[in-house]
């Protein structure tokens, strides 16, 4: 599983820094790409506000899915089955933790630049006046 993740990642890696810039440079490509950039601007204003609010509910809903499997599938089943935490190496644990601690980080400054931003626009006009 390790394995294709790294794979998927190279993958996203050389297409996102690699193929993607040349193809972006081709006018016949040029078009899409434009559209590309606005679709994830339209996204991101959909989703200003609430990104953090999604990113925690996403991990609480994953951590109850594996919890729950971990606890009720021996209860349902009548068989022991290996629970899915002990099927994460050991030294994987931190690394998660200080991911996730890492993205709700970003998420938070990010809301707090958009604030900054909107409090500066709202004190700009007053000060002309």
């Amino acid at each position: 599983m390790l394995t294709f993740i790294f794979v998927v990642a190279t993958f996203v890696a050389i297409y996102w820094f690699w193929i993607r810039p040349v193809l972006k440079s081709r006018p016949a490509f040029r078009e899409l790409y434009e559209r590309e950039e606005s679709f994830f601007v339209a996204l991101r204003e959909k989703l200003k506000g609430i990104k953090q609010k999604l990113s925690s509910a996403t991990v609480i809903a994953a951590s109850a899915a594996v919890s729950g499997y971990d606890f009720f599938t021996p209860i349902v089943t009548g068989v022991d089955v290996s629970s899915l935490t002990s099927k994460v190496p050991s030294w994987a644990w931190p690394l998660v933790l200080i991911s996730l601690t890492a993205l709700f980080q970003f998420l938070r400054n990010l809301a707090d630049k958009r604030r900054q931003v909107e409090l500066a626009d709202a004190t700009a006009p007053g000060q002309r006046a």
